[in-house]
């Protein structure tokens, strides 16, 4: 009976305290603290810097083909003639480094040789005119028959020099049957092999050892680029950082929809020192430095209060209430800013807030320690001070 009655009296204290924090007994709010974020004022760089992506490519690549010069690719080839070609030699493959004057193919042709042929003909024919009409010259005793003579000198003269021009010209044109590396670089076509008669279009196709990475740039960053600013290229696929500098700026606009209505300009930068492992079409992120302070007093941005020329931060003083503090500027970064005066080093700034939580100190509570229920083994906690604490062990004393 007494167990009964000990348990009616436990439930009863459970729905006591319910109803208690039900009319607001306990607090179920927290109080807010504000607690100041800071940051110390510390010596170190400000870099402003423009990033964007791109990709790895030669700084200039050439088409060798028989019967012309060599061209920039993607440029119309000059003048080769209607003369057929038959490759006599290959001695480069794809993926071959070469030095400038180096040959690279050989071919012969032989329309080229039957006309140089005749040309020489031609020429030395001219050229035994003239010793004939200087001898007349030389020979003459009258007025006229000098006169004629000279006349004969003069038009032999002009034929030595037509036929010398068109030697000339097929010479050059023989010439360009040996294929020459323009640059160092590498070769990265070869569209010609030994005996066969040669395809129109590049023969040979090599790219400069020179590297460069040509990437957009939005509208808003153009401004502050400049020729010859320092760049930051990383290169993930080969797990490589070099260095390079602005070396173009276009002044249109590019075409490429792909940046969603995006205005943006080509920037060209060269790269230097660059490993040989590094290789065209690799992807690369582009970081551009358009202004650096170095060894200068630095906060982070979002301390700055206020507008240029007018710039303050906070600062808590001994109650830790946080106070004005008007700054001198310098450069000034999406993270960080120079301070030139106003601060000194080891300075906290503030730099934001943290709200805490903190529990309310409860007006009335239930009871405050646990309560055996006779005869079991589990204990019922209460979280408040509740009067008439009590304990009761599981022999219903």
């Amino acid at each position: 009976m007494k167990l009964k009655i000990l348990a009616v009296v436990v439930l009863g204290v459970i729905g006591v305290g319910a109803a208690v924090y039900a009319m607001g007994g306990i607090s179920a709010n927290a109080a807010a603290a504000t607690r100041y974020l800071t940051s110390a004022a510390t010596t170190g760089d400000v870099t402003d810097q423009v990033a964007a992506t791109g990709s790895v490519a030669a700084a200039t690549t050439y088409g060798l083909a028989f019967g012309t010069t060599a061209h920039l690719s993607g440029a119309e080839t000059g003048d080769a003639g209607t003369a057929t070609w038959t490759v006599k030699d290959v001695t480069v493959k794809v993926g071959d480094a070469v030095k400038k004057g180096a040959v690279l193919a050989t071919g012969v042709s032989a329309d080229l040789s039957r006309q140089l042929a005749e040309a020489t003909a031609s020429w030395r024919s001219a050229r035994i005119q003239l010793t004939i009409a200087q001898e007349n010259l030389d020979a003459a005793d009258t007025t006229d028959s000098t006169r004629q003579a000279q006349m004969n000198v003069y038009n032999a003269q002009n034929q030595v020099s037509q036929t010398a021009q068109s030697r000339n010209d097929l010479l050059a044109q023989v010439a360009r049957g040996t294929l020459k590396a323009p640059i160092d670089g590498v070769v990265t076509e070869v569209n010609v092999a030994k005996g066969l008669a040669v395809p129109t279009g590049d023969a040979i196709v090599v790219e400069s050892s020179d590297l460069q990475v040509t990437t957009d740039v939005v509208e808003s960053d153009l401004n502050a680029l400049k020729l010859d600013q320092a760049a930051t290229v990383d290169i993930s696929a080969v797990d490589a950082t070099v260095t390079g500098k602005v070396t173009s700026i276009s002044p249109v606009a590019s075409t490429d929809s792909s940046n969603s209505g995006v205005v943006s300009y080509a920037v060209t930068v060269a790269l230097t020192d660059v490993p040989a492992t590094v290789r065209s079409g690799m992807s690369a992120d582009v970081t551009i430095t358009i202004d650096s302070a170095t060894g200068v007093l630095t906060v982070p941005a979002e301390a700055l209060r206020g507008t240029t020329g007018d710039y303050s931060v906070l600062v808590l003083d001994a109650s830790g209430t946080p106070q004005a503090q008007a700054v001198e500027v310098g450069l000034v970064t999406n993270t960080s800013a120079e301070i030139k005066s106003g601060l000194t080093e080891g300075q906290q700034v503030v730099t934001g807030t943290a709200t805490t939580q903190t529990n309310a100190t409860t007006t009335g509570g239930f009871g405050g320690g646990p309560v055996a229920i006779p005869g079991g083994g589990g204990t019922f906690v209460g979280g408040g001070n509740f009067p008439g604490r009590g304990t009761r062990n599981g022999n219903g004393n």
